[in-house]
């Protein structure tokens, strides 16, 4: 069958006016149902509380709804495959860490997921800054004073974490290597009471969440020697951040990012990452986040795996050389 040439341009115009018009649909009628956005941790966490700054005020600029569901355990890797199953149509959104997307694959042997296999990017969300502490009883009184210790008696001082393979521990063995020092791990199990040993003093260092080791900061209960992130403290001004002490393009151990099922519309992801980016603009969120010390993160959806990329070569790297392997079950 021979088409004339104005025939050919006349159905090309008709199947561009179609294809025009089908993602002015979608972009007009999404969404015309709740949003589920899936959270890896309990209510009453930091991610928790960010998730749902978001999904109500993300909701209401929508025009829809938006329900949280919160899926703890195994380290997010249940929430994750869950997110992953569900069908690419922009009504699950998954909120993941560094620790799902950049850390389990490395950790765990039998990942049920694969990052940029099963997900697509929306937006990078906040980074939670850390602060590296020391315990009273070290006689370490600045990030300089720990470095020349360590080099002076490697493997003598000791530094607590939440665990083998968290973000507490791996930040502080990306430190080691960055500056050329040993120290002894010791894990405990949780953020609380790897702190409450520096405070007592049974371990001398410990990189924790900065909202919570600031408040043990500003009650003399410990001292502060460097911020992991990208801000000064404003009441504090004299605590360094890394950047400042020379160690620069530090990997951050401490970001968010939202994530849909791989093969959701491009035209929904560049919608919610237009809503997250309005949403990091309203005075109202800014102020709410520095209360609680969370640096929001402006981005575009193909931002967030070629952030994701580049952590899991600097993350891997320090899983691989450390050998932490797990299986899940």
């Amino acid at each position: 069958m021979k088409f004339h040439n104005k025939t050919v341009l006349s159905l090309f115009s008709a199947v561009s006016l179609l294809l025009a018009s089908n993602v002015v649909y979608a972009d007009n009628t999404y969404p015309n149902q709740p949003i589920k956005l899936v959270v890896p941790q309990a209510p009453g966490g930091g991610v928790d509380m960010t998730s749902r700054l978001w999904a109500s005020w993300v909701a209401k600029h929508l025009n829809g709804n938006i329900v949280v569901e919160n899926r703890p355990g195994a380290n997010g890797i249940l929430a994750t495959t869950h997110a992953k199953q569900q069908k690419p149509d922009g009504y699950t959104v998954l909120v993941a860490g560094v620790s799902q997307m950049t850390f389990n694959p490395f950790i765990y042997n039998n990942l049920p997921y694969e990052s940029e296999k099963d997900f697509d990017g929306v937006a990078m969300l906040v980074n939670t800054p850390f602060l590296l502490v020391a315990s009273n009883k070290s006689g370490i009184k600045s990030f300089e004073d720990l470095v020349s210790k360590a080099k002076q008696s490697p493997n003598k001082l000791n530094f607590s974490s939440a665990g083998q393979g968290n973000s507490t521990h791996l930040a502080m063995e990306m430190l080691m290597q960055r500056t050329g020092t040993k120290l002894t791990h010791v894990p405990y199990s949780s953020s609380a009471t790897g702190l409450n040993s520096i405070i007592a003093g049974d371990s001398d260092v410990m990189v924790d969440v900065l909202n919570s080791a600031l408040v043990q900061v500003k009650g003399g209960k410990v001292v502060p020697l460097a911020i992991i992130g990208h801000s000064k403290i404003e009441e504090m001004p004299e605590i360094p951040t890394l950047e400042e002490l020379g160690l620069d393009n530090f990997p951050l151990p401490g970001w968010t990012t939202l994530l849909v099922p791989k093969g959701t519309p491009e035209n929904i992801r560049l919608k919610l990452n237009k809503a997250t980016q309005d949403f990091f603009a309203a005075p109202e969120v800014k102020e709410q986040f520095a209360q609680v010390r969370m640096e929001p993160i402006l981005s575009k959806p193909e931002d967030v795996m070629a952030k994701v990329r580049e952590d899991s070569k600097t993350w891997g790297a320090v899983i691989k050389q450390l050998n932490i392997s797990n299986t899940h079950k």
